[in-house]
């Protein structure tokens, strides 16, 4: 197949290296590992099971610590939506509606980057990627603080949502190769959960001096500062890549597609409900400034769901922690759209972000069981922001009279999205199975 021109610089800066494969699947060239009596596989590897993967790169407690900070970045847009949908409503005059939209275009650009780079994350260096996205993204910040006019600021918010979707495409398969998945994934939902509480508190700091760009300062704050740890991940590439032809007959394995609808469905419900919160509050009776102290107290709770997600580990299977994680998250929609109760609004809000953050490590540990080599994984920042972007839209279509359909929907939304998680564990379970008979 005939590289275009730029074809090799742009592998050096990405690391990645080319392969030629003429008719056969990847699985056919992997090397057989060999076990203690020095058998080789006699197979190739069918693409519906997981595909096995060399650990090559150590991850000690500098790595794992530069990962779960930096993987945050791919979180901005959702960390600061409600202020990013209000500073485009009031201060750029889009409207509400208008403002959900464009959030919307926004994360929708993310998750398409990143599944754009999903089907080849394997590999690719990973370490030169999240540098690459944080760039993109520095630059599409930097360009919102310089205008003042409302249709470059939604281009640049698009390129905004391209380089956190590379960051969320590369963060999101490192942790395929750790030994523990599922523990690094609830690393990362802690380090998300502080940086949560952290944008909501400078948030507030920034308004009396920034003004409308205070969400477009703490863009640039959180940049500068979690980016700068990207040069300390390790690059997790796999092996070397195939050809086009060889890519686009990769399947992701039994099971893995109902998990990231599982994924998406659930951040539906949690966009729609995070971005209309301050609407929900206000029909609750609640006046701005409580209103937003108590959401600022809410984002410091966040971290406590990954604590205990990290520290339950796989002790009790994923089956209880995910009925837990989901049933909770439908009371909370219930309790703060629906209920127009000043004590329930904010019991609910308290919880809220602690359920994602509980039940999201559980899901993608999931995906990281069912597919070794990262690309699981990695469709899993593209599910998530996906559904992030879908939400909003889809809460500024429900909240025209009231806010209590958009609770209602949500709440159906993740009892579908259980309904799916827990038929990918009889997959997983599958699985297990068909290899330990082999």
């Amino acid at each position: 197949m005939e590289q275009a021109s730029w074809q090799p610089a742009a592998d050096h800066f990405l690391g990645t290296t080319h392969t030629r494969v003429a008719e056969e699947p990847i699985g056919a060239y992997i090397h057989a590992f060999q076990d203690n009596a020095n058998h080789a596989m006699p197979a190739p590897w069918n693409c519906a099971d997981p595909m096995p993967v060399a650990r090559a790169e150590h991850f000690g407690g500098v790595r794992v610590a530069a990962l779960a900070v930096v993987s945050t970045v791919a979180w901005l847009t959702i960390t600061l939506l409600p202020y990013e949908v209000s500073t485009l409503s009031d201060g750029y005059r889009a409207g509400p509606v208008g403002a959900g939209w464009i959030t919307a275009a926004e994360l929708l650009a993310l998750a398409c980057a990143a599944s754009c780079l999903g089907q080849t994350i394997a590999f690719r260096d990973k370490r030169r990627l999240t540098i690459l996205g944080i760039a993109i993204a520095l630059a599409a910040t930097l360009g919102c603080l310089l205008t003042d006019h409302i249709v470059p600021i939604v281009a640049l918010r698009l390129l905004f949502g391209v380089g956190t979707g590379i960051v969320a495409a590369a963060t999101n398969a490192l942790p395929a190769l750790h030994e523990s998945p599922k523990k690094l994934f609830a690393y990362m939902q802690l380090a998300l959960g502080v940086v949560f509480g952290l944008a909501i508190f400078v948030v507030g700091a920034v308004q009396s001096f920034a003004g409308r760009d205070a969400v477009f300062f703490v863009d640039l704050i959180f940049l500068l500062t979690l980016g700068s740890a990207a040069f300390l991940l390790p690059k997790g590439i796999v092996s070397d890549l195939p050809s086009l032809g060889a890519r686009m007959k990769l399947r992701l394995p039994e099971g893995a597609a109902s998990s990231l609808a599982a994924l998406a469905l659930m951040w539906i419900a949690q966009g729609a409900l995070w971005a209309f919160a301050s609407t929900a509050g206000a029909a609750a009776g609640m006046d701005p400034d409580s209103l937003v102290r108590w959401l600022s107290i809410a984002g410091f709770t966040t971290p406590f769901g990954a604590v205990a997600a990290a520290a339950l580990g796989e002790r009790r299977g994923y089956t209880a922690p995910l009925i837990l994680g989901f049933a909770v998250q439908i009371l909370v929609a219930l309790a703060m759209y629906c209920s127009f109760s000043r004590p329930f609004f904010i019991a609910g809000a308290l919880v809220s972000n602690m359920t994602t953050t509980f039940t999201t490590p559980y899901l993608q540990g999931v995906l990281a069981s069912l597919d070794g080599t990262g690309r699981a994984t990695a469709l899993s920042g593209a599910a998530a922001n996906f559904g992030a972007a879908v939400g909003p839209a889809l809460g500024a279509m429900l909240v025209a009279q009231t806010v209590a359909p958009l609770g209602v929907t949500s709440a159906i939304m993740l009892s579908i999205s259980l309904g799916l998680a827990l038929s990918s564990l009889r997959s997983l379970s599958a699985s297990s199975r068909a290899r330990s008979a082999a």
